[in-house]
């Protein structure tokens, strides 16, 4: 179990990337919207809107991902199960959530899920 000042450097933590985080995708989806309202050129410059919108968009996604597993994390702050593996109820570890502070599991079970995402 973690202690008190433990928790609350880490809900620090993810505060602060939640909010770093929302600014970022903010300015990627107004990058997006400026790229698509500049539709003026050669194919050329559209192919290479295109391709610059698809990858803002993919990093958009991913940001808002991230900010899910934060909100998920921030949850479980609040109802006293954020040290716990989801898969097997032990405990995730210090360590591993000052790395990740949003992991769900401890690094054996991620492993093990790990492994069976690539089989």
């Amino acid at each position: 179990m973690l202690k008190k000042e433990h928790i609350e450097e880490l809900k620090n933590k993810l505060l602060h990337k939640k909010q770093k985080l929302f600014q970022e995708s903010t300015i990627s989806q107004k990058f997006i919207k400026e790229l698509h309202s500049d539709t003026k050129g050669d194919e050329v410059d559209i192919a290479e809107i295109s391709s610059d919108t698809y990858n803002l968009s993919l990093l958009r996604e991913k940001q808002i991902e991230e900010l899910r597993e934060i909100e998920h994390a921030l949850k479980k702050i609040e109802n006293g199960t954020y040290d716990i593996c989801e898969m097997c109820d032990d405990p995730v570890g210090l360590k591993r959530l000052r790395a990740k502070p949003h992991a769900r599991y401890c690094i054996e079970c991620r492993t093990a899920f790990e492994k069976e995402q690539n089989s």
